[in-house]
């Protein structure tokens, strides 16, 4: 949760820097904070979690503050609410999976009585992973990627994408357990040139692993919402910098303050058919 929120408050003051043609104060004011949404619904057959923080100064190495004791629901197009559980300070956790084929809307109220919504997400039909393997790569590790001179293996999958066009796609890697979570490894794309084909050997995470990492590879069939949210966060934070680059645009989500639309959230709520494999690198 911290590294989206660093990521997303990194978005939005390169926004403010970008667009501020005054001497800038490196003593940087607090600022207004935003709330922060990351939560998703799937079809795993587990707990799901709805995180809620609020935005910090992005050299603040603190832990963000938590968005304790708030109303969570999430309600599917049927009618059905469901509230969920503050398990842990800012964490509502909804019990088990969502179903294939409906659709989920996230309906939070905080403790000052703001109240938020999300937009509808379908949960779509997952894709599945045929296998996942690894294999000795051409490439070089590269010491500023912290890759080491063990690092010499490439993890691949195998999938199908299913016919029919406006299909879109999440992967997310997990190394040892861990996710990762830099903006580089945002990996998400669209089926506008693979509709309908087997995809083999592909490469989702483009890092390279030594024995005997464990590597797990993560594939979700998100919706269009979702793609351009992604889409636009990593093009805000991975590939900013150059004093050439078009200044970014503030970077919303799909949640919105229900009696005023300039006090967004940042964040995203969404719905996705997930599928995973695991392989440990150098046993066969």
């Amino acid at each position: 949760m911290k590294a989206l929120n660093k990521i997303l408050v990194l978005a939005l003051a390169v926004f403010t820097l970008a667009s501020c043609q005054d001497k800038i104060d490196l003593d940087l004011p607090e600022g207004e904070k935003f709330l922060v949404v990351e939560g998703w619904i799937t079809n795993e057959e587990r707990d799901h979690t709805v995180k809620l923080t609020f935005t910090q100064q992005y050299f603040d190495a603190t832990e963000p503050d938590p968005a304790t004791g708030a109303s969570v629901i999430i309600r599917d197009d049927e009618g059905t609410e469901t509230e969920l559980m503050e398990t842990t300070p800012g964490v509502y956790t909804y019990p088990g999976p969502g179903e294939v084929g409906k659709s989920y809307q996230l309906e939070t109220l905080l403790e000052d009585g703001t109240r938020y919504v999300s937009d509808w997400e379908l949960l779509r039909e997952p894709v599945p992973i045929f296998s996942i393997e690894w294999r000795l790569s051409e490439d070089e590790p590269n010491p500023d990627n912290d890759e080491n001179p063990d690092d010499i293996y490439e993890v691949i999958i195998n999938t199908q994408e299913p016919a029919g066009m406006g299909d879109y796609y999440q992967w997310r890697s997990f190394l040892n357990g861990e996710e990762q979570r830099d903006p580089f490894d945002i990996f998400v794309t669209t089926d506008e040139f693979v509709d309908g084909n087997p995809i083999p050997e592909f490469n989702v995470t483009d890092e390279l692993y030594s024995e005997p990492d464990t590597v797990k590879i993560v594939q979700e069939r998100i919706s269009r919402a979702a793609y351009e949210f992604y889409t636009e966060l990593q093009s805000q934070t991975a590939f900013v910098g150059g004093p050439f680059d078009t200044p970014p645009a503030p970077l919303r989500g799909n949640v919105r303050n229900v009696a005023d639309d300039s006090k967004y959230a940042l964040g995203f709520f969404g719905a996705a058919g997930v599928d995973h494999a695991t392989t440990i690198v150098g046993v066969e």
